[in-house]
């Protein structure tokens, strides 16, 4: 094989494991099935609002799906077909309420596969309680089934801080999240100082917490001043007792690659397939089932979507751009910008068929159909089922070693496969030293090394830089982890926090190599 033929929905090397988790009941009916599915839920919601069904909208759906171009989140892709439509992946839920209301929220949204964000100010009685109860409730309510991040709390630096930050490394299924205003990053205060060091060794010990540049945040909700969280993974910031929805384009599948030399990107459809998602995403509000009616009006009053992006490392591989060398952050940047503005344009154009989101003042800018529109998502489940990297993450390893529901994967990835095949190597035979440890470079050469870099070779300040070219243009966050070799210092960490603020990032993840006794992905060789 050496044309590039990207991977369409039902054809990944990675399905085996998922087949379960997304088809479930459906299993028979396989992956054209699920497409069948998403298709009536498309329809359904056009009935709904009373509108005739527009047929060629739905074919396009159809198509971008099995095509493996746009995959919606992958809550809506197991509650297709089911009674109850669970369709969103990310909530911020209350918890000034009383706990015993705040809770069935939680296993509702749980049980639907979403991640439930929230936020603690720091003077309540016993927060860490209160964190420690909602995170075993969590643990106990999911028993039996796969238990990846389904809680994160958000808490501001402050006067609670230390204790906040003894949790880190103890809870089960919930993501600590730090919230720092920009007067607190531009502080020379001892105090903020020494704060932000705290915070950087808890990072350096645990992984925890994640960074959230508070003031960064689109504060658009149903009410005045409302309380923001962050979602599981930090790109979609909600107001308490709001949700939203999101779905991912591959933009792998957007390269056409010549039989020599390096791939051209297709901007124009990628465009296409942005509106596509925009529309479909916006309909999928009138049919999704809300847990109580606080979430069901708050989130009707904004109509907040998230149209993202995955494959991204593929893609720079493929148009032959190292990840952060200069021509990547280019493309990063053109990138974001494509997409947010597709996704204006046909916000803007949904609106002047169906109005405005509810909440909408015209100190939010142009009448748009929704509040939020781009939100780039880790992709950890959907890029497997299309076989593409994860968001815009670099590569982890050239050869991947994952567990995945249990079920350990070791292969070749497959756009390393396909780029060693177009230089004559076999890459079976490449595979086999490279599960032996060889390095990478010995076995593929010095210039495709150097092309195909994985994340714990790049330096925390090129992953940054990845990162706030993307921002610049969308409106949401990203999901976005510097992952790090075990020799990275406090200090490192905490020059790696000050870039990201001082350039423009939402928000960051950081973690050190080994510092977590198990994890979901390895280096091979590492």
């Amino acid at each position: 094989m050496n044309n590039f033929e990207y991977f369409k929905l039902g054809q990944s090397p990675f399905l085996a494991p998922l087949e379960q988790r997304i088809l479930h009941r459906h299993k028979r009916a396989g992956w054209d099935g699920l497409v069948d599915r998403v298709v009536a839920l498309a329809q359904r919601a056009q009935a709904s609002r009373g509108e005739p069904s527009d047929e060629a909208f739905l074919d396009t759906v159809r198509t971008a799906i099995s095509d493996g171009k746009m995959l919606p989140n992958s809550p809506l892709l197991v509650s297709a077909g089911e009674d109850q439509q669970r369709l969103f992946a990310c909530f911020a839920v209350d918890v000034r309420r009383p706990i015993d209301e705040a809770l069935p929220m939680f296993r509702f949204i749980h049980d639907g596969m979403g991640g439930v964000g929230y936020a603690l100010s720091g003077s309540e009685h016993d927060f860490a309680g209160l964190i420690r109860h909602i995170d075993c409730d969590t643990v106990q309510h999911q028993d039996g089934r796969p238990r990846p991040a389904s809680n994160a709390v958000t808490m501001p630096a402050g006067p609670a801080l230390d204790e906040y930050l003894t949790l880190a490394g103890t809870l089960k299924v919930t993501n600590m999240n730090v919230a720092l205003s920009d007067q607190f990053m531009s502080s020379t205060a001892s105090n903020e100082s020494a704060q932000l060091r705290r915070i950087a060794e808890s990072i350096h010990a645990t992984g925890q917490p994640g960074i959230v540049f508070s003031d960064r945040i689109a504060r658009i909700a149903a009410v005045d001043e409302p309380v923001m969280a962050a979602n599981v993974c930090g790109e979609a910031p909600l107001a308490v007792d709001e949700s939203a929805l999101l779905a991912s384009l591959n933009l792998a599948a957007f390269c056409k690659l010549p039989v020599e030399g390096y791939a051209a990107f297709d901007a124009e459809a990628f465009c296409e397939h942005v509106r596509i998602a925009v529309r479909f995403l916006d309909l999928m509000h009138e049919v999704h089932t809300h847990a109580n009616d606080d979430l069901r009006n708050n989130t009707a009053a904004t109509r907040k979507i998230g149209v993202g992006i995955m494959g991204f490392a593929h893609t720079l591989i493929l148009c032959g751009m190292r990840y952060g060398d200069t021509d990547s952050i280019g493309f990063a940047e053109r990138i974001g910008e494509l997409l947010m503005t597709a996704a204006q344009e046909e916000s803007a154009r949904l609106a002047e068929l169906s109005g405005t989101y509810p909440a909408w003042k015209p100190e939010h800018g142009p009448a748009r159909r929704n509040a939020s529109l781009a939100a780039i998502a880790g992709t950890a489940t959907i890029a497997l089922l299309v076989g593409t990297s994860s968001g815009v993450e670099p590569l982890f390893s050239q050869l991947w070693d994952q567990t995945i529901v249990g079920q350990r994967i070791r292969i070749l990835d497959p756009v390393v496969r396909l780029m060693l095949e177009r230089q004559g190597i076999d890459a079976d035979f490449a595979q086999e030293r490279l599960l032996a440890g060889t390095d990478f470079a010995e076995v593929a050469g010095a210039e495709l090394a150097a092309l195909i870099p994985c994340a714990i070779e790049l330096d925390g300040a090129v992953h940054i830089r990845v990162q706030a070219a993307l921002q610049k243009h969308i409106d949401g966050g990203i999901t976005k982890t510097i992952n790090c070799a075990s020799d990275t210092s406090v200090d490192d960490i905490l020059g790696w926090l000050r870039l990201a603020h001082a350039s423009s990032c939402m928000g960051l993840t950081i973690y050190r190599a080994r510092s977590l006794e198990a994890q979901p992905m390895k280096g091979v060789g590492t």
